[in-house]
């Protein structure tokens, strides 16, 4: 007799089901790459990702299940989502993450779930999804990060530059709204403490790279929507393109007075 499922909150591109002490979730042609990934992390010392455990009768990927609190489906995000502390842990397991991932060098041409590419030689394999939804947390303390179908080629700036939109967040006045702040966050000061606390001395032209990390999650929602996939063509039709748009708009008009802030 087949295990009882409970569905788990969130997962806006998959269902997502935990079985026991287990996570199973629909696989692709990147999962192996995935797992791959997950226990070279381990061999790290890197233990914010969940540990791969292989596929089930079904050929779904298993993972090890991260107790603790998610965003899931709740609108507006809950508080803890914002506090300050939390953001300066996400920054530091970003920078530790990167460090662990640095060796993590699968050769040749590769096809993640944005599509086939090889590994450049500035590149790292990013997570490239590093935003609240994406966490566990128990009692104020960062848990586990989630969610890893997205990675692929990327730069350590990108991801950042990724992290600031969501974290900060980098959005326009009425996304942050629509997310759960009641009154506008200082931007400056949040994106100081996530860039401090990962380390970030470079900071020029970093607003620049928000800017472009902004588009190219745009254009890869927009692509992938139009080659027919239907969680992208979800994700769209729910908004998320338009929020894009909006929040381009608001980078471009404060840009250059948050750059200046942050050195």
């Amino acid at each position: 007799m087949p295990e009882p499922e409970t569905p788990l909150p969130g997962g806006a591109l998959n269902r997502v089901v935990r079985i026991h002490d287990t996570v199973h979730r629909p696989s692709g042609p990147w999962t192996p790459t995935v797992h791959a990934l997950l226990a070279h992390l381990r061999t790290r010392g890197f233990m914010l990702g969940p540990e791969p455990l292989g596929f089930d009768e079904r050929g779904r990927e298993v993972l090890s299940f991260v107790a603790g609190h998610t965003v899931g489906d709740t609108l507006p995000w809950p508080d803890w989502v914002w506090d300050e502390d939390l953001l300066a842990q996400v920054g530091r397991a970003a920078a530790l993450y990167h460090r662990a991932v640095a060796d993590f060098r699968p050769a040749g041409p590769l096809p993640w779930r944005w599509g086939p590419a090889e590994l450049g030689p500035e590149e790292i394999v990013c997570h490239h999804d590093l935003a609240p939804y994406n966490v566990v947390v128990l009692g104020g303390r960062l848990e586990g990060i989630i969610d890893w179908d997205l990675i692929g080629p990327g730069t350590r700036r990108s991801e950042l530059a990724f992290m600031a939109w969501q974290w900060v967040p980098l959005q326009h006045p009425m996304i942050t709204r629509y997310f759960g702040w009641r009154t506008g966050p200082d931007r400056a000061r949040r994106l100081r403490l996530l860039l401090d606390s990962y380390g970030l001395s470079d900071r020029a032209g970093f607003i620049d790279d928000v800017i472009t990390r902004v588009r190219l999650n745009r254009d890869v929602m927009r692509r992938k929507a139009g080659e027919g996939d239907a969680a992208y063509i979800r994700l769209e039709q729910a908004g998320h393109v338009s929020g894009m748009n909006m929040a381009l708009e608001f980078l471009v008009e404060e840009g250059e007075n948050l750059q200046a802030q942050i050195g």
